[in-house]
């Protein structure tokens, strides 16, 4: 039993969409068996439930309110392998402080107790703010907050992404994978394997607080990376070929 792994996703449509195709999801790179649970509410509503003590456990409040299906005698702390989460930015919610976004991230930073935390600036339709396959422009894209909400970016995005959202090939994942990876480096200016979610944070923060902006940028691509970094270069290198050096020569720079 323990080696599935709980995907817990903001929203019932597009983030199952984008995990789940069996030939070209996310998941399609890591395999395996798995489980999908919108959680159909923002993260801080997620936040509320933790911080008010509804529960100490997420995967037994997930069976609970949530209608997760483990079997009654198996315990909840050994039903999955590894636990992701999903969820959006969103600044603009009524609820958000940078208090509240920094105390999840703190919580939810390890897939194999709690969970990982995965945030979507702004929201899970960065996932294809691509203008083009390459995209050099993507590594310093950034979103105004300035009467920023779902549908005026949902918009945006519908109007300038070069990707078909419900025919996203294997070489287009690969290449929203690699921007992402390269981007969140940039970011945080690091040359490690891994990404510290926490340093894009700090990073997103700072440029919200001097421009009013944050940085557009997928971070739950990243969970290939962080779920098996060797064959997932393996198959950015192999299906990008070419334009792979790009990634090479970002990390040899």
């Amino acid at each position: 039993m323990r080696s599935k792994i709980l995907l817990i996703v903001e929203g019932k449509k597009d983030e199952p969409r984008i995990l789940g195709n069996e030939s070209h999801g996310l998941l399609s790179l890591i395999g395996g068996n798995y489980e999908i649970v919108p959680f159909s509410n923002p993260i801080y509503e997620l936040y509320d439930a933790y911080i008010n003590g509804e529960y100490d456990d997420l995967v037994a409040y997930l069976r609970c309110e949530k209608g997760l299906k483990i079997a009654e005698e198996t315990l909840s702390k050994s039903a999955f392998s590894a636990i992701y989460l999903v969820f959006d930015y969103e600044p603009q919610d009524h609820k958000y402080s940078d208090k509240k976004i920094k105390k999840l991230l703190s919580i939810f930073d390890n897939e194999t107790e709690l969970g990982k935390l995965y945030i979507n600036y702004p929201m899970v339709e960065a996932y294809y703010h691509l203008y083009s396959l390459p995209d050099p422009k993507y590594y310093n894209r950034t979103i105004s907050l300035k009467n920023l909400n779902g549908k005026k970016y949902k918009k945006l995005v519908n109007e300038t992404t070069c990707l078909r959202k419900n025919k996203i090939t294997k070489k287009d994942l690969c290449y929203i994978i690699m921007h992402n990876y390269k981007k969140a480096q940039k970011i945080t200016k690091s040359k490690n394997l891994t990404v510290n979610h926490n340093k894009i944070l700090d990073a997103q923060l700072k440029l919200k607080k001097e421009k009013n902006e944050i940085y557009v940028l997928s971070t739950f691509p990243l969970i290939t990376i962080d779920y098996n970094y060797e064959k997932t270069i393996e198959i950015l290198k192999f299906k990008l070929k070419e334009d792979f050096t790009d990634y090479k020569k970002m990390k040899n720079s």
